[in-house]
C-alpha cells in the first residue's frame, strides 16, 4: 500500500474536487468515515442510508467544512428507493463518478437459529442492495464512458478461518458478483474494485442483528467450546490497540487516486483477519489466468453454448 499512498499524496485534494461519490450505508461506521474523508479531499458526496436523521447531521458537518453533500434516505433492499436516490443525485450534481457499496448488516452465527426474515434481510442488504445500487448508477456511467464502483466486502468473503454462518456467505456472493461485473464493464471504461477489510471495531460489529433462537445458538456455542478445548487464544496484550476503521476510508481514497484501468481487483485492508489473504488473492489470479488460457483450446471450447453467450 506504500506506493499507492505516495500516489495519493501526489494527486492532492484537487484530484477529488467536483467528483461526485455516492456512498451507501453512510450514516455510521465505515460509510460515514468514507463520506467525511472524501469530502475533506474536495469531493461532492451523496450519502445514502435508512437513518435519514443521522444523514442530515452528517450533511451539516460536511457542508460546514466547505463541501457539497446530499442526504438520501433510502433502503438499499428496495430497488425503487435506490433508483430514486440516484436520480436525485444526478439532478443535483449532474453525474455520479464513483459508487461505494458500504451498506451491510451482520447476524451472529448460526444459520439454524435465525429467523428466515432475518436471513432474507442480510442477503438483501449485503448482496441485493449492492446490485440495486450498481444497476441504478451504470446507465449514467456507461453514457459517460467512465466510472468506478467499489465493493466493500470482507476478508471473510475469501477465507473462512473456522466458524461460518450466513454473513461470510453473503460476502462470498458479493465478491463473485463484483468480479463478474468487472469483466463485463471494463470495455465500457468503468472500473470495479473490491476492498476487503479485516475485522474492525465498527457500529456494525456491536449492533449486529440478534439470532432468533437463542436456545439453539447456546447449543452451538457449547459444542464449539467443547470442540476447541486446548486451542484457546493467547491472552491479549494490555498495550494492544484495536485497528482504526479510518484505514478503510483511506484505502478507498487510494483506489480512487489510481489511474483508471490500473486499479487492482482486490485490496486487503487491516491487521486482523487478513493474514495470508493477499497471497491467496494472488494465487487465485494466477489460477484464473491459467484457466482462461486453457479455455481457449479447441478441446475445451463449449461448442454447445449459444453464440450470444460465449
Amino acid at each position: 500500500m506504500a506506493e499507492q499512498m505516495d500516489w495519493s499524496k501526489m494527486l492532492g485534494a484537487g484530484y477529488f474536487r467536483d467528483r461526485t461519490v455516492l456512498i451507501t450505508g453512510a450514516s455510521s461506521g465505515i460509510g460515514r468515515d468514507i463520506a467525511m474523508s472524501l469530502s475533506r479531499m474536495g469531493a461532492q458526496v451523496a450519502m445514502l442510508a435508512r437513518r435519514k436523521a443521522l444523514l442530515d447531521e452528517l450533511k451539516q458537518q460536511v457542508e460546514s467544512a466547505g463541501a457539497r453533500a446530499l442526504a438520501l434516505g433510502a433502503d438499499v433492499t428496495h430497488a425503487s428507493e435506490v433508483r430514486a436516490a440516484v436520480d436525485r443525485t444526478l439532478e443535483t450534481f449532474g453525474a455520479i463518478d464513483i459508487l461505494v457499496n458500504s451498506a451491510g448488516v451482520l447476524i451472529p452465527d448460526n444459520v439454524e437459529s435465525m429467523d428466515p426474515a432475518d436471513l432474507e434481510r442480510m442477503m438483501g442488504v449485503n448482496l441485493y442492495g449492492t446490485v440495486h445500487a450498481m444497476q441504478a448508477v451504470l446507465p449514467s456511467m456507461r453514457a459517460a464512458g467512465s466510472g468506478l464502483i467499489i465493493w466493500i466486502t470482507s476478508t471473510l468473503g475469501r477465507v473462512l478461518p473456522g466458524r461460518g454462518g450466513l454473513y461470510p456467505a453473503t460476502k462470498w456472493a458479493a465478491e463473485g458478483f463484483a468480479e463478474s461485473l468487472r469483466h463485463q464493464v471494463a470495455p465500457l471504461g468503468i472500473d470495479v474494485a473490491i476492498l476487503e477489510p479485516g475485522s474492525f471495531p465498527t457500529p456494525a460489529t456491536f449492533k449486529s442483528m440478534v439470532a432468533d433462537d437463542q436456545e439453539v445458538l447456546a447449543a452451538y456455542a457449547a459444542a464449539v467450546a467443547t470442540h476447541t478445548t486446548g486451542h484457546r487464544r493467547a491472552p491479549a496484550d494490555p498495550a494492544y490497540r484495536p485497528p482504526d476503521p479510518q484505514e478503510v476510508a483511506d484505502a478507498v481514497k487510494l483506489l480512487i487516486g489510481l489511474p483508471a484501468g490500473r486499479r487492482p481487483l482486490r485490496t486487503v485492508v487491516g491487521p486482523v483477519y487478513t493474514e495470508g489473504v493477499a497471497e491467496y488473492n494472488e494465487a487465485y489470479e494466477e489460477l484464473r489466468a491459467r484457466l482462461e488460457e486453457v479455455l481457449r483450446r479447441p478441446d475445451q471450447a463449449i461448442t454447445w453454448m449459444p453464440t450470444t453467450l460465449r
